[in-house]
């Protein structure tokens, strides 16, 4: 677990000097009305569990003493709600925000769905990577939870990093890349599969109304849906469902059930792709 922001040595927290405004509401209402609603803590926890790789984030993912005074100097604070938008998908990115409280969820669109690839938490940047890229943003960064963050313009922060930080960035960008692009494969394929790839994720034995509302949340599906799919597994071997909770116990057949559904998904994108 990382430390929290408030308070590390250095670091002022002031008011969005930027604009002057006290808070910044702007969002866009359908990416960010699925979020207004308050999560429960526990009902964040098992949604950025489910998200993150086995192990949680690597420990190149978190900032520094000096990254943190660098924001804590020139950043802009910004208070937000559940559901403000920090970016939307094809928009250049023109700041770096630091989470100080709450969580940020990157969502994509799949499949007229809006998955979570995963999440930024305190002392983690949202941005940062598409930033020190030149590129727009491909997804929605959005709010889940009333959120704290302080805010440096895009040119100042990778000015920053190619100054002072080159060789930390350079593994950081590495490591983020393959993390989303993971996430990524794992929604190539319809809902059962993608359920099948977050359950490989994490094969401890959880409560399964939690374990059943996390992948909810993070496939944007219905849990009456995500049910059914955990009682199919059930009846297949892949997992034992006992005393309301749920453990998997047949590894093998999850990561068969993955394979099918990317093989499906290709097929389906090009009907050459089954006969070569």
């Amino acid at each position: 677990m990382t430390a929290q922001v408030v308070g590390a040595p250095g670091l002022a927290l002031g008011p969005d000097t930027r604009t002057g405004a006290e808070v910044d509401r702007t969002y866009w209402p359908e990416v960010g009305d699925r979020y207004r609603r308050a999560w429960s803590p526990a009902r964040l926890s098992a949604a950025v569990a489910a998200a993150r790789p086995p192990g949680g984030g690597a420990p190149s993912d978190r900032l520094l003493g000096d990254e943190l005074e660098f924001f804590g100097s020139i950043g802009a604070r910004r208070e937000l709600s559940g559901g403000d938008t920090l970016i939307h998908s094809g928009e250049k990115v023109r700041d770096v925000h630091l989470i100080v409280r709450g969580a940020v969820a990157v969502v994509i669109e799949r499949d007229e769905r809006r998955p979570i690839l995963g999440f930024r938490m305190p002392n983690e940047l949202c941005c940062a990577v598409p930033a020190l890229l030149h590129e727009p943003a491909v997804w929605d960064a959005v709010t889940v939870t009333e959120s704290s963050v302080i805010t440096v313009p895009a040119a100042r922060f990778s000015a920053a990093v190619r100054d002072r930080w080159v060789d930390r960035w350079s593994t950081r960008s590495l490591s983020w890349l393959a993390a989303m692009g993971a996430r990524s494969a794992d929604l190539d394929c319809g809902l059962t599969g993608q359920v099948a790839a977050l359950l490989l994720r994490h094969r401890k034995e959880i409560p399964l109304a939690l374990c059943r509302l996390a992948i909810a949340d993070v496939l944007d599906a219905e849990e009456a849906t995500i049910g059914l799919i955990l009682r199919d597994f059930e009846r297949l071997g892949a997992v034992r469902l006992r005393g309301g909770r749920i453990a998997v116990t047949q590894v093998q057949i999850l990561k068969s059930t993955v394979v099918a559904a990317r093989r499906e998904r290709a097929r389906d994108r090009d009907p050459q792709w089954a006969t070569g």
